[in-house]
């Protein structure tokens, strides 16, 4: 696993996040965010951010990570669409960690939630995705 900082997603990320924030606690609309390990491999993030929906946002945080923020879609849905993303590449096995935005979060915080689901899903070889709120899934 390549060292993932606060500092590295408040770049890639603030601006988005502090916008579903916002979203989620004037409207009541959740988003949830996703990170992909690419690690070391030879994965073209480009393509996999091309392969986000149009309504998701997707961005590379560096030359290890990508982050997709999920909006309008439930839990499950993004979920689903996590999923899919690693498995685009189903040769590097890469993992994924999911998290849901909560009322009251800031960015920081939700920047550090990412990057300890991140943490736990490295340290299992057994699964390729971290979901925040059902724990380990396959």
């Amino acid at each position: 696993m390549k060292e993932l900082g606060t500092v590295d997603l408040m770049l890639a990320l603030e601006q988005d996040i502090k916008m579903a924030l916002y979203t989620l606690d004037r409207y009541n609309i959740e988003a949830n965010l996703a990170l992909v390990a690419c690690d070391d491999y030879d994965v073209d993030k480009a393509h996999l951010i091309d392969s986000v929906r149009q309504s998701d946002v997707g961005r590379r945080v560096n030359d290890h990570y990508i982050a997709v923020l999920f909006t309008f879609v439930d839990h499950v849905g993004a979920r689903c669409a996590l999923e899919k993303l690693i498995h685009h590449y189903p040769e590097y096995h890469l993992k994924g960690s999911l998290i849901i935005l909560k009322k009251g979060d800031t960015v920081e915080t939700v920047c550090e939630r990412l990057i300890k689901a991140n943490q736990l899903i490295h340290q299992d070889a057994a699964n390729c995705v971290f979901d925040e709120s059902e724990q380990f899934v396959s």
